[in-house]
């Protein structure tokens, strides 16, 4: 039988870089908002974030999508 994954929610992480280290590291911080639209496409996430960005006093370093699923012996 095949396992098969039902994917239950969906978190958008925003890695946002507010500065450099005294060594020279970038210094990245991690915002988390849960419960994501599990439909949303892709390019509508990214385009949010971009305009969010606007608002930041931060520059947006990464954009991730964490998804939670359940895998069963379908």
């Amino acid at each position: 039988m095949a396992a098969a994954a039902t994917k239950l929610s969906s978190d958008l992480v925003i890695v946002i870089k507010t500065g450099v280290d005294k060594k020279g590291k970038e210094v990245l911080k991690k915002a988390t908002l849960g419960n994501l639209d599990l439909k949303a496409a892709d390019q509508d996430v990214f385009d949010v974030v971009k305009a969010v960005e606007k608002l930041l006093n931060y520059p947006v370093n990464e954009i991730q999508k964490a998804d939670h699923s359940v895998i069963v012996n379908a």
